[in-house]
């Protein structure tokens, strides 16, 4: 069975596990070593430990007990296994590491974009971690397919626009307060007014919007972390 979960970060690290499986003073120690800490769980199978060297936002795909398609899996690299990984409650969950717990479901109902969780049967797994490489522009290559040539362009003029809006900004500030564009103020105004405003507008048309919905959709089919587990029986 397929799983999709998108998760975030602020410390540039996830974590996939089960709550029952963590420490029982995961939440109250202080570890003059919390990389080390990371480790040792993971290599304990208690938890699996991602740096992502980066803050943002990640999509991950889980695959219970059947393999990675091969649509996908021509763009998985650098493969762990975990032989004995602990899912004692049958809750796996995956956030930033910075949520991760006996009270990760309070933090993610107030930040439910930090994370997800799937269910699955209590028991011991061999856990399989991919990271995925992409061509240059996927995402885009396939929204142009699924969609109209004109809602494609409206859709990728978004980036310009923003950057015309931050250039209007400067200058309405400039024609505002400073004595350079005095004389021409109040034609420049209500232009670079409209510059700002123009990516707010096209945020709300609807072929924006339709369009914009696709691409998310697509990026999700293209996560950035696979893990596939394998059921190998009941916890001893």
């Amino acid at each position: 069975m397929k799983h999709v979960i998108d998760a975030g970060t602020d410390a540039a690290s996830l974590l996939l596990f089960d709550p029952g499986a963590l420490p029982e003073d995961f939440d109250t120690a202080t570890d003059p070593d919390p990389v080390g800490l990371l480790e040792r769980m993971q290599g304990a199978g208690r938890a699996y430990w991602i740096d992502t060297h980066a803050d943002g936002a990640y999509v991950l795909h889980a695959y219970l007990d059947e393999p990675v398609p091969e649509s996908l899996a021509t763009h998985t690299r650098n493969p762990v296994v975990v032989d004995s990984f602990q899912v004692p409650t049958g809750r796996l969950y995956f956030t930033g590491s910075e949520y991760a717990g006996a009270g990760v479901d309070g933090g993610l109902s107030r930040y439910p974009h930090m994370g997800g969780q799937l269910e699955t049967r209590p028991g011991v797994y061999r856990l399989t971690v991919y990271e995925t490489e992409y061509p240059a522009d996927l995402d885009e290559d396939v929204l142009r397919q699924q969609v109209s040539p004109g809602d494609f362009r409206v859709h990728q003029s978004m980036g310009f626009f923003v950057w015309l809006a931050i250039l209007c900004a400067v200058g309405f500030a400039i024609a505002l307060f400073g004595d350079i564009l005095k004389p021409w103020r109040y034609y420049l105004l209500p232009l670079f007014a409209a510059g700002i405003a123009w990516p707010f507008v096209l945020a709300r048309l609807r072929p924006y919007r339709d369009t914009h919905e696709r691409y998310r959709a697509i990026q999700r089919e293209h996560p950035a972390y696979v893990v596939r587990l394998e059921w190998r029986g009941d916890l001893s």
